[in-house]
């Protein structure tokens, strides 16, 4: 009888019945997991308060959203903690690509010499978190982009803290809701924003009301200072003369939707032309979002042939490189770069080098939210391939400005989060002050 009536019922009425639903169902679901979860972080710290050694267990899934090394860095070096990375699977484009990124990234942290194990064991069994016996469980992503067992049984089950993998400068994974109101982020136990813009915000659109979230800075920056990172040239391909350095770093957005970012399908050809044309005056990097190459080998008019071609071109020419994991070195010893990406429009603001933005069909209407409007004033912008050109040309002739000539804002950013002291510092201060070791503010 229910369904008759529902079917009976005008579309316009289904829709506001639905948004009601929403708001206010939805809202106290919402709610009442995370004062439920409250509850449960709250036996939790009594039980890690206990202990004079704490086990934190960082779940990595791609080297390359890997934000929080100097956090990890910092708790080797703390006899508080015992930190372990457990390198678990991403599994939306097939077990093919499942295995390949989890052999790169677990050789990645091995090769760093840190204390690592692949979720797959050699006897094709997957290790339980509860093997590990963690106290604590960091996220490097807030999607379910891996089994369950290393996403919500986790965040369900342990103190789990969390630091977005990219600065949150747009809008393009989602409104502000359905991004920062999930059931992820009211089970989390601490969150750490990169900017009190987005930490406001929580605040504004969380059924948590942002009690467990604070901001304080961005950890994976740290390095990209130049007085504190240095200017390492063993990040690029020797070459036999001085060339000028540029990055080409595109997002993988690469859908016709109105959140899209990337401008792949317009210029990458267009751009390898350019790295061919260029090459006796510049040294190219390609430095694609990590899941580009997926996307492109589902694409009609790309596929796996020449997808692979295309990046083999940037591995393999002379002139050229592909970058794929860390990149600190990589940006502090560029001349300049040239993208579509979110977080690299705050990350590379560090370096106070020449840097273009390249824009899609969208041209960015409703996708920078304030933070990332502040920022986008230290970039010259592109909508062709001629800017594209222009701009290269600016950087061979030396006459490209540097961003810090027109980056009040951003100066002002830095100035709260990086001076006195590093965003890594302040995360493992307030882990411990949230266990009641560290007293102060």
């Amino acid at each position: 009888m229910l369904v008759q009536i529902k079917n009976m019922l005008p579309s316009q009425v289904k829709s506001v019945l639905i948004s009601i639903k929403h708001n206010t169902y939805g809202l106290w679901q919402k709610k009442r997991l995370f004062y439920r979860m409250q509850l449960k972080h709250g036996e939790l710290v009594e039980r890690a308060k206990k202990k004079e050694k704490l086990k934190v267990v960082f779940l990595a899934v791609h080297k390359s959203v890997w934000k929080v090394d100097t956090v990890f860095q910092r708790m080797l070096q703390d006899p508080l903690f015992e930190p372990e990375i457990l390198v678990c699977p991403y599994i939306p484009y097939g077990e093919e690509r499942m295995y390949e990124d989890m052999n790169v990234t677990y050789n990645y942290f091995l090769a760093k010499g840190y204390p690592v194990k692949k979720s797959k064991l050699d006897d094709e069994t997957w290790i339980d978190l509860k093997d590990l016996c963690p106290d604590i469980v960091f996220f490097t992503n807030p999607h379910k982009v891996t089994f369950n067992k290393y996403y919500e049984c986790a965040y369900n089950t342990y103190l789990s803290c969390y630091v977005p993998y990219y600065y949150m400068a747009t809008n393009h994974a989602g409104g502000d809701v359905s991004v920062l109101n999930t059931n992820f982020f009211m089970s989390v136990w601490r969150l750490y924003w990169a900017s009190d813009y987005t930490n406001q915000l929580n605040k504004k659109v969380s059924a948590s009301k942002g009690v467990n979230g604070c901001s304080l800075g961005y950890p994976a920056a740290e390095r990209l200072l130049p007085v504190i990172g240095s200017q390492n040239s063993e990040a690029w391909k020797v070459q036999a003369k001085d060339k000028k350095r540029i990055i080409f770093a595109p997002h993988h957005s690469i859908e016709h939707t109105k959140s899209a970012l990337s401008t792949f399908l317009l210029f990458g050809e267009s751009i390898k032309d350019l790295a061919i044309k260029s090459r006796e005056e510049i040294q190219w990097s390609f430095k694609p979002h990590p899941i580009l190459k997926s996307k492109l080998y589902l694409h009609p008019d790309w596929g796996k042939g020449k997808t692979d071609e295309y990046y083999d071109f940037w591995k393999s020419s002379d002139f050229t490189q592909i970058d794929e994991g860390e990149y600190e070195e990589l940006f502090l010893s560029s001349d300049a770069i040239v993208h579509d990406c979110s977080s690299f429009i705050v990350e590379y603001a560090f370096t106070g080098k020449p840097c273009l933005y390249l824009i899609n069909h969208n041209e960015l209407k409703g996708l920078l939210n304030d933070f990332g409007e502040g920022v986008m004033e230290i970039y010259d912008q592109a909508k062709s391939i001629k800017d594209i050109e222009d701009f290269v040309g600016e950087v061979v002739r030396g006459t490209a400005p540097p961003n810090k000539i027109k980056s009040a804002y951003f100066d002002s950013y830095v100035d709260k989060y990086y001076r006195l002291k590093q965003p890594s510092e302040r995360i493992i201060e307030d882990i411990k002050k949230s266990l009641g070791v560290l007293s102060g503010n």
